[in-house]
């Protein structure tokens, strides 16, 4: 038997890690079980640790256990396999190095451009450039760096590491990430180090509404190039300001979100001197511990002449990402293109349903309110779109090369304007997103059902930069109410693991003294939104929801520890918080202490448009029925984590409030047994979170069905249910109704965008406003864990349960988890419906059938032919 996939804490080979008791993990091939496993790591070839022959079958999670690890550590390990007979298997080996964990580590200096900021003005991208010898036989050669802004680093004209929009997104008050490369095959004799500085996530656009400046109005770089020589001696580079520095390079503007200026017809000249400046206050410097984003898959372009005469480009795939061309203009001559998700009614490019109003001007805390409540428009002074996903550029008269570097747009269409003769096939899309491994995989004989799934994966890929947010154009916000929905569907589709740790981080680092979280982390501007969402359910609790759901899929226990006292304060807030508003209904309500309502609620948000809450001049909705219903979730899910993490009090706490949060919402919502109403979303929450039992469980699953059935099966939920309908259905015994719903065509409805012509997941039902939100993809968890029947189900184990239906001949999925690929298909025969299922070494797995049989299974392929009504025969091969 022998290790394969190693990774050390869910990456492979990381350069530069922050944690310094990290963990091991490998799948296993050549054998059925692991019956033991033994780990050497050794540093500079020296053995630091070995843990000996360590009888366990465990795979994961095994921790560093060695000498402490130092800042720079290079870490060579290496693991052998004992099979079910005993018998050692070859040794496979990978290795992690350690970042810079101490501030005594560095020796740089932050530097910025030669000149000071003002007020209402955007800058040129800044370019900085250091040269400098290299003396020796170089042995190992790393470069640190990071940035309040984005930067792209070139040593000897060659691009330095994969990572684009780089150092990445935070809360730049609290936390900056840094980046760690190996740059020794990049050295010469005579070396130029160049860096370009734009102004990214800390100075330029972000937000729903384009606000610049949000962290402060200074760039600045800060680096560290640590070359080792042969004979163990170092020099060292640094920022500072014996750099050159100019501002007059080809970037004449470069925004996030509003695109490139770019002039082929100028080079830097690095005529100025770079200024040293102040580091940032209360910032920590950390490594990111995360895959970085990446360029990714490329789509050539189809021009498209519109009715109207006009040039747009089509790259057949919405996206978030890059612009790449190559064209051959007279000096001067100019390419204007605008990037947008769709065509309108007349076939014309448009980006009405990504862009808002906004002042040119900067605004106040003012300006802020009547741009939050729709009245951007009402400001004094020039107005702009935002945001303008627009690239300008100016050929230099020979054949340029061009590629966005520090703008990502979401975008399928370009609407090209120039007198230049182009060709189409010129032009290029390039998808930017993180480095995740896809590890989910599902098809099925509904073709319609596959382009949902696609559309899912797309609208995943579209969103998953660095943070998980809404959409790539109009807000680009990490909403913590669409993350914590759908990560089962995210974590099926690819490696999330490290992604999500890093988003955990910034939760805490957007968390409030009061245990309440904003609905957006990281912090991104609009302090109005930012400060006055954080106790809205389905959003604030995702800073519980998610630990606990990445607890589930990883068996990761670590992860509960280092956010425990971040959920804790959360829960603590909620408790607080209980009881009516209404001082009368306190008083007649015997179970007021478990009512949750207090606060602003987000509520189910975007249903289709005929169940939305109609909202009058000065009135809020109170949103209890959902709050109460998250509330017993939340407080379940918290009394399970403490009992797991043996906070006895803790548990006894939370249990108590679950269970009297079923009790409030059975006194309140609950009339004659049953909820009356059409309603999906309000039949589907009590359900799913678990508020129901005996009877009246029963009266509200048949009650959904008749909702389902008098709306012709179209999905009638918003955002908090969309993820939940369809097992909701199932688990009731209503299967061949969520088969329905799933597979109609009409809208609202997952196939009815797939009739548009969607290639990603629409924000709302209708299709007015984002053409690219992942949200209501949440369904796929369904694809996998009811269609396909896989589920996870704790260390080394899966559980099974296929449930055929629909139109559906055939299906099948697969699922690279950390324990190895497990697949599942089944396919209609004449007389029953054959099922195959792959079980990965050391693994064993549960196989329920529709009528209840079950059966376990060990590695290898299994084959078993179900005859109707009943009967089976099974076959099984390694």
């Amino acid at each position: 038997m022998r290790a394969i996939r190693l990774q050390t804490e869910y990456l492979t080979r990381p350069l530069g890690l922050g944690i310094t008791k990290p963990r091991f993990y490998w799948n296993c091939e050549g054998g059925a079980v692991q019956t033991a496993y033994q780990i050497i790591a050794r540093r500079n070839g020296e053995k630091v640790w070995d843990s000996g022959k360590v009888a366990s079958a465990s795979m994961t999670h095994i921790c560093y256990g060695g000498k402490p690890l130092q800042s720079r550590d290079r870490i060579d390990w290496q693991v052998r396999l004992w099979d079910e007979n005993d018998h050692p298997g070859e040794w496979s080996g990978s290795w992690f190095e350690i970042g810079l964990l101490k501030k005594a580590d560095w020796s740089a200096k932050w530097m910025t451009g030669d000149y000071r900021p003002g007020k209402n003005v955007r800058y040129p991208v800044d370019c900085f450039q250091k040269t400098f010898p290299v003396k020796g036989t170089v042995a190992r050669a790393r470069l640190y760096i990071t940035a309040c802004g984005l930067y792209e680093a070139r040593l000897n004209g060659r691009r330095v590491g994969r990572y684009c929009l780089a150092p990445g997104c935070t809360d730049y008050r609290k936390r900056l990430q840094y980046q760690t490369y190996d740059v020794a095959d990049f050295l010469a004799a005579y070396n130029t180090l160049e860096i370009q500085l734009a102004d990214g996530w800390y100075r330029g656009s972000v937000g729903c509404y384009g606000m610049t400046n949000v962290f402060g109005r200074e760039s600045r770089i800060f680096c560290q190039m640590e070359i080792t020589y042969a004979d163990g001696s170092r020099n060292t580079i640094i920022s500072d300001d014996g750099w050159s520095w100019s501002n007059d390079g080809p970037y004449r503007f470069a925004d996030l979100k509003d695109g490139e200026i770019y002039d082929a017809r100028r080079k830097p000249s690095y005529r100025g001197r770079a200024r040293l400046t102040k580091a940032p206050e209360d910032m920590i410097l950390a490594a990111a511990d995360n895959v970085c984003p990446t360029e990714q898959e490329h789509f050539p372009a189809k021009l498209i002449i519109t009715p109207a005469g006009k040039k747009v480009l089509d790259f057949g795939q919405n996206l978030a990402g890059f612009l790449s061309f190559t064209v051959h203009g007279e000096k001067g001559q100019q390419i204007k293109l605008r990037l947008g998700e769709m065509l309108d009614e007349k076939g014309e490019f448009t980006q009405k349903n990504i862009q808002s109003v906004k002042p040119v001007r900067e605004v106040g805390k003012l300006g802020e309110v009547f741009l939050a409540v729709g009245m951007g428009g009402k400001l004094p002074g020039e107005k702009q779109m935002t945001p303008k996903q627009e690239i300008l550029f100016t050929c230099s008269g020979g054949i340029d090369h061009y590629k966005t570097a520090f703008a990502v747009s979401g975008f399928r269409y370009a609407l090209i304007e120039t007198e230049i003769e182009v060709d189409p096939q010129a032009f290029e899309a390039i998808a930017v997103y993180s480095d995740m491994e896809q590890t989910g995989s599902f098809r099925c004989s509904n073709g319609k059902v596959n382009q949902l799934f696609h559309n899912t994966l797309w609208s995943m890929k579209g969103n998953f930069l660095d943070v998980p947010t809404d959409c790539p154009t109009r807000e680009r916000l990490g909403w913590t109410g669409d993350a914590q929905i759908f990560f089962e569907t995210g974590a099926y589709l690819m490696n999330t693991a490290p992604f999500f740790r890093k988003w955990l981080r910034d939760m805490k680092d957007g968390q409030k003294k009061d245990g309440s979280l904003s609905a957006v982390v990281p912090y991104n501007g609009l302090s109005l939104m930012y400060d006055n969402t954080g106790a809205s359910v389905g959003w604030a609790d995702a800073v519980v929801l998610v630990p606990y759901r990445y607890w589930k899929r990883y068996g990761d226990r670590r992860i509960l520890r280092e956010n425990y006292q971040t959920m804790r304060k959360l829960a603590m807030f909620m408790i607080q918080n209980t009881g009516h508003k209404n001082k009368k209904a306190a008083r007649t309500n015997p179970y007021n202490k478990y009512v949750y309502e207090k606060g602003f609620h987000l509520g189910e948000w975007l249903e289709p448009e005929e169940f939305q809450e109609k909202i009058t001049a000065g009135h809020r909705a109170l949103h209890t029925e959902e709050a109460t219903a998250y509330l017993h979730y939340t407080m379940s899910c918290m009394a399970e984590i403490a009992g797991e993490l043996q906070q006895q009090e803790d548990e006894k706490l939370f249990a108590e409030y679950a269970d009297g949060a079923v009790k409030a919402y059975d006194y309140l919502f609950l009339k004659s047994g049953t909820i009356d109403t059409d309603r999906q979303a309000k039949l589907v929450r009590p359900l799913a979170l678990g508020l129901l039992s005996g009877a009246k469980k029963s009266n509200v699953e048949k009650r959904l069905k008749q909702a389902v059935e008098k709306g012709a099966y179209c999905v009638g939920t918003g955002f908090l249910s969309t993820p939940f309908i369809l097992p909701v259905l199932t688990e009731a015994g209503y299967t061949e109704t969520a088969y329905k719903m799933l597979e109609n065509e009409r809208a609202p409805g997952w196939l009815a965008e797939i009739n548009a012509g969607a290639t990603t997941i629409w924000e709302d039902w209708e299709g007015r406003v984002s053409r690219n939100h992942y949200s209501p993809g949440a369904v796929c968890q369904w694809l996998f864990e009811t269609v396909a029947g896989i589920r996870p189900d704790g260390e080394n184990h899966f559980k099974i349960a296929p449930v055929p239906g629909g139109t559906l001949t055939y299906a099948e999925a697969g699922y690279q988890s950390i324990y190895g690929k497990i697949e599942s298909r089944w396919t209609r025969t004449e007389d029953g419906v054959r099922y195959t299922i792959i079980v990965p070494a050391n693994t064993t797995a549960e196989v329920i059938f529709p009528d209840g049989d079950r059966c376990v299974i060990a590695a290898g392929c299994h084959e078993f032919e179900r005859k109707q009504p009943g009967g089976m025969r099974m076959s099984s091969f390694l």
